[in-house]
């Protein structure tokens, strides 16, 4: 059985820096894909929103992700929701793009 963010975050305390972290990032990827396949703003800043107050504390770097960026782009899209546009989460100081087989996969899911 493939393992999620959302299993995840439940094997973790509730409050831990890892729940705080795999629910922050949970809400990310759910306002872009608000954002990207419905172009519903509303539905994303909500999310975003909800991301932030759940990253704030997690350290800047956490598991190799540029947290301190994620933020500071999750705020610039709540005033300019064009900012996210072509943005790339930045894992272990590179900015990785999706190969045909992330890309198979996400097809799969739709």
């Amino acid at each position: 059985m493939q393992s999620t963010f959302t299993d995840k975050w439940y094997n973790y305390g509730r409050g831990s820096t890892e729940s705080k972290f795999l629910h922050g990032m949970v809400q990310v990827a759910a306002g872009v894909y608000k954002h990207v396949d419905f172009e519903d703003d509303d539905g994303m800043c909500s999310l975003f929103e909800t991301a932030l107050e759940y990253l704030q504390d997690v350290p800047d770097d956490f598991y190799g992700v540029d947290v301190r960026d994620v933020r500071e782009t999750l705020t610039a899209t709540l005033r300019d929701p064009e900012t996210l546009d072509g943005w790339r989460i930045e894992l272990d100081g590179d900015t990785p793009e999706a190969d045909r087989w992330d890309e198979a996969y996400a097809e799969r899911l739709h």
